[in-house]
């Protein structure tokens, strides 16, 4: 029998066959019956479909049939048919409780069909349609709108059930059914498609209640232990134009100031799910007592954490996604949404890690986790025009973005969701004077994705990164100290658990990989705007390759685009590339094969040498720092390097030829510029640029840049503007010389302290005194190992120059303090004063007194050839001494530079040469007149000038060193310049006729015979 019904269409009105079947057991006509006429046939059908019908609503009107299971009997008498069916359907929702009557068989089913509560009785006849829907028939899709037709109707006239409560009902359904079963899913799809169909509306205010208690229960999620069922939800309402609009509700403006307020959203409840704590100063819920645990535990940990992390982002970009798709509304709901949260949220930058204010701050403002995981989610929404860079895609970013009025208020801009990015420092500072900047009349997702993206980056990721370094440089300087990590094993504990789970959020491989690919789009489109010409107010909208020359800056004014572009995208690179390096380096390796890396190099290249491109000379200097991440790694002792693509990139790239000067440039900048700059700040930027010199000086195409730059600084030393070797050189000495002072100031201080604490001198101290005396040392000992460092860099760029390129160094306007800088090192080093500096542990500060002065004797064997060198050597009367060299040759014996000490006594030998012959003019100096006189130096003149402005007469190498530093006349402080100064050519006669008088005058005594 089972195969005839399975032909038979009436069969497809109940749930199973099996079901047909039993019921067509109870309706099997007898043996003895004679054939049915058509009426019976038509009457069994009839059956057949009240049967079905009494299935699905378990009501009936036939309380003298023999059901098979429990029905509620109607008090009617018309039969349940098609067109009955939706009246009849009415009366039962209508019956108390104490009306309904069941009959059938009892027990099992008779507590399904007497359910009294009207949404959960709707909901369970739609799930039984629900089975058959695709049958054919279509009476369960008819049973179905009815469902759909009476629980709207109950939902918005609730009084007609006066003894139920309807939206708690609903509310019920919704939490169980939603994201588990797909009948309830479909049931609700339904009925808000009928209520925006029948009234323009906003949905039933039960569905915002749902969304509460979801918000809430996300909000207590752990990210082990994520209820995914509730985050179904959300994808659910994300996919309708009436609820989408639900998840982007924007909190009250009293709370909007308080970014923290987005946590509460729908939206926030679900990026605050991390592996961070939500508030600073929790324990990290992960890497317990990590000292105890071995490394491959810890990794263990991490992958879990990337796991669990990436399918939540990826469920919360999914339903960002939908957002955007499904209606205009939703998505202008999401943008502004973003656009809210970040401005709530721009106090985070800055504020927590660049002045380390925590307390308070930390109710005000989203977390960590949250902001990273915002960073995530929005990198993905940008993939499709970032992933691929020759797409040309990115391209559509508007440039202007940034500077066009917010479409929100009066007067803004359709598509600019720019709250707060009116006050945000640009590439190059716009001013009053500058033309009106252009902007667009509308703009498009694209340009809003990637700005917004980049402002969650700036306020989530690269805060976070920063945190990451402080705190990893906390961890390093309590572990220098042993006896304090060992008092502070609990505080380094958490210290330690903190900064593993705050690496774990930030380097999830998919989001590092996107992170970079979003990053060098970022780079290509910068260096695009920057190369278009000024009078193309237009976005470039195609890929043109980058080629020398570049724009000359000095002849073309910048781009008007680059007044409009935030200095905090290269922030972002920045710090980004900076972290990925050290903290996930094969990552960095990785991107080798994309084209990330020749992007870096061209924006580096094009923005870091040039103000008019990017005035802040920070972030330039810090370009210098990503240029540094780029150098090969060293692949051995001897110096071998390991051939790829970084070789490759500063040997070929398009670019490279001009990475010298690019590097002198901004090393230049940093102390010429009229920004502020922290004297101590400078060496910090410095440091990178002098690992990349090293480097690019063993290239010999590099090394040859170096060379002519020497050579044409030599031939315009006295220009009004100095060439920029000869302001590099200066600065180098300048460096050198306060490094190098500072580094042995803090030694001879390390004794004192060493001598105190050694002597018993601070056990009489209080324990709070001993505590001050502690902290002061430790800070004096990472004082003098940073300068100690920074002066051994340095000098090591002075070896390779005065070898290849003396003749800068021998100058008359640098030799004197060549000279005078190497005397007094050496002197220090070799001389009496060397004892001061004698310290246990040296290597711990860095100081290594026997390669310094091997270092600065090299540097004199380079210069020595030169006989105005020599003068000036012996001139130095501060640290010369005759025993000076006798002194270094004995210390570069005993660190076995033999070699080296010999050519210091041939040293020795021409210094005191020369210091002979001087000896004789000096004779002839004391009495000269005081108008032959330097009022600045009181030397004799040789080449006296005038100054333009003060009319006062001083040496020319004098004013040429002065001007080095500082453009100003240092008498009346107005502007100078050398091409200012006017050659005192009369003085200058009578000084020379002056000095050969003298000197006549002396071979003439000199050849008079001495009395016996």
């Amino acid at each position: 029998m089972s195969e005839k019904l399975q032909d038979n269409p009436f069969a497809a009105l109940f749930s199973s066959v099996k079901d047909a079947e039993q019921f067509s057991q109870q309706h099997l006509p007898s043996k003895t019956q004679p054939p049915t006429s058509k009426e019976q046939v038509h009457k069994s059908e009839n059956d057949n479909t009240v049967s079905f019908l009494e299935h699905l609503l378990l009501v009936t009107t036939r309380g003298e049939w023999p059901h098979t299971a429990p029905r509620v009997l109607l008090p009617s008498t018309d039969p349940l048919t098609v067109d009955s069916f939706p009246l009849l359907l009415f009366t039962r929702l209508l019956l108390d409780p104490s009306e309904i009557e069941l009959v059938g068989p009892q027990g099992e089913g008779g507590d399904e069909a007497a359910q009294s509560e009207v949404v959960v009785y709707l909901s369970e006849v739609y799930s039984r349609c629900w089975t058959t829907r695709d049958r054919p028939g279509h009476i369960a899709r008819k049973v179905m709108e009815a469902v759909v037709t009476n629980l709207a109707t109950a939902l918005e006239q609730p009084e007609l059930y006066p003894s139920q409560k309807v939206e708690q009902q609903m509310l019920r359904v919704l939490q169980q059914g939603l994201g588990r079963e797909g009948a309830v899913e479909d049931l609700a799809r339904n009925l808000v498609t009928h209520i925006s169909k029948e009234r323009a509306a906003a949905p039933p205010r039960v569905f915002e209640q749902l969304l509460a208690e979801v918000t809430t229960k996300l909000g207590s999620c752990s990210l082990m232990a994520v209820d995914f069922s509730l985050i179904e939800i959300l994808e659910f309402y994300a996919t309708l134009p009436l609820l989408a609009p639900l998840l982007t509700r924007i909190p009250p403006e009293q709370e909007t100031r308080m970014g923290r307020s987005f946590h509460k959203t729908p939206l926030g409840s679900l990026l605050s799910i991390s592996s961070l704590p939500d508030h600073a100063g929790l324990p990290s819920p992960f890497f317990d007592k990590p000292s105890s645990k071995p490394g491959h535990i810890h990794k263990d940990t991490e992958k879990s954490i990337w796991l669990a992390q990436r399918n939540i982002n990826i469920r919360i970009h999914k339903i960002f996604y939908k957002l955007l798709k499904v209606s205009s509304q939703a998505k202008d709901g999401l943008l502004s949404w973003l656009e809210s949260c970040l401005q709530a949220n721009r106090g985070r930058a800055g504020i927590w890690h660049l002045q380390g204010i925590e307390g308070g701050l930390q109710s005000i403002y989203a977390s960590d986790g949250f902001m990273i995981n915002l960073g995530a989610v929005m990198l993905q929404l940008a993939q499709p025009f970032t992933q691929d860079v020759k797409s040309a895609k990115i391209l559509k970013v508007d440039p202007t973005y940034c500077k066009a009025r917010p479409m929100r208020e009066e007067g803004g801009v359709p598509g600019a969701y720019t709250k707060g990015f009116e006050n945000l420092s640009t590439l190059v500072p716009h001013s009053e004077e500058d033309s009106v900047l252009p902007h667009s009349q509308q703009y498009s997702f694209i340009s809003s994705c990637f700005f917004l993206t980049h402002r969650a980056l700036h306020l989530g990721m690269q805060v976070a990164q920063q945190k990451l370094s402080k705190l990893s440089q906390e961890l390093g300087r309590l572990h220098q100290n042993e006896a304090v990590a060992e008092v502070m094993q609990p505080y380094v504990e958490a210290r330690t658990a903190d900064l593993l789970s705050l690496k774990a959020a930030l380097f999830e491989p998919h989001l590092t990989e996107s992170l970079l690919q979003f990053l060098g789009s970022t780079t290509e489109w910068m260096v695009q705007i920057s190369l278009s010409p000024t009078n193309q107010l237009t976005p470039p909208t195609t890929l043109k390759e980058v080629t020398l020359p570049l724009p000359d800056e000095e002849e073309e004014m910048p781009h008007p685009f680059l007044q409009c572009i935030p200095e905090f995208l290269v922030e972002n690179l920045t710090e980004a590339i900076s972290s990925v390096r050290h903290y996930t380096a094969g990552l960095l390796d990785a991107a080798g094969d994309s084209a990330i890396l020749s992007q870096l190099m061209s924006f580096i290249v094009v923005f870091m040498g040039s103000s008019k491109r990017m005035s802040n000379p920070h972030l330039r200097a810090q370009l210098a720092s990503c240029l540094e991440i780029l150098l090969p790694e060293s692949k051995n002792s001897s110096g071998g390097l390991l051939i790829g693509l970084q070789e490759h990139l500063f040997q070929s790239h398009p670019l490279s030829s001009q990475l010298v000067s690019t590097l002198l440039n901004v090393f230049v900048s940093i102390e010429m510029t009229g920004q502020n700059v922290a004297f101590e700040e400078k060496f910090g930027y410095r440091r990178p640029m002098y690992e990349v010199m090293k480097y690019l000086w063993e290239l010999p195409h590099h090394r040859q840049k170096f060379t002519e730059l020497a050579t044409e600084a030599l031939s315009n030393m006295e220009s009004a503007r100095p060439p920029l070797f000869l302001r590099f050189v200066n600065l180098l000495i300048n460096d050198a010389i306060y490094l190098l002072d500072e580094g042995l100031s803090y030694m001879s201080q390390l004794r004192e302290s060493q001598k105190e604490r050694d002597g018993g001198e601070w056990d009489s101290l209080t324990p709070a005194q001993r505590e001050s005396r502690e902290r002061s040392f430790q800070n004096m000992m990472l004082l003098a190992r940073f300068h100690n460092n920074l002066g051994s860099h340095t000098i090591q760029i002075l070896i390779r120059l005065t070898k290849e390129i003396p003749q800068m160094f021998t100058h008359s306007t640098l030799v004197d303090r060549m000279a005078a800088m190497l005397n007094y090192f050496l002197s220090t080093l070799v001389g009496p004063k060397q004892r001061n500096l004698k310290v246990r542990y040296m290597e711990k500060y860095e100081f290594r007194p026997g390669e310094m002065v091997s270092d600065i004797c090299t540097i004199y064997t380079h210069l020595f050839a030169n006989s105005s060198f020599c003068l000036a050597v012996s001139s130095d009367g501060r640290s010369y001494t005759p025993q000076l060299f006798s002194q270094a040759s004995d210390v570069l014996c005993r660190v076995g530079r033999g070699l080296l000490a010999e050519e210091m006594q041939e040293v020795g030998r021409a210094v005191v040469a020369a210091g002979k012959a001087q000896a004789e003019d000096d004779d002839i100096a004391a009495e000269a007149p005081e108008e032959f006189l330097d009022p600045i130096m009181s030397h004799l003149m040789t080449d006296p000038v005038i100054l333009p402005s003060s009319k006062l007469t001083v040496d020319r190498q004098t004013i040429a060193r002065h001007l080095l530093s500082d453009q100003i006349d240092p008498f009346n402080r107005q502007p100078l310049t050398m091409e200012e100064v006017v050659p005192n050519t009369e003085l200058k006669i009578r000084i020379t006729q002056w000095l050969d008088e003298k000197r006549t005058q002396r071979a003439a005594l000199s050849q008079i015979p001495k009395p016996q």
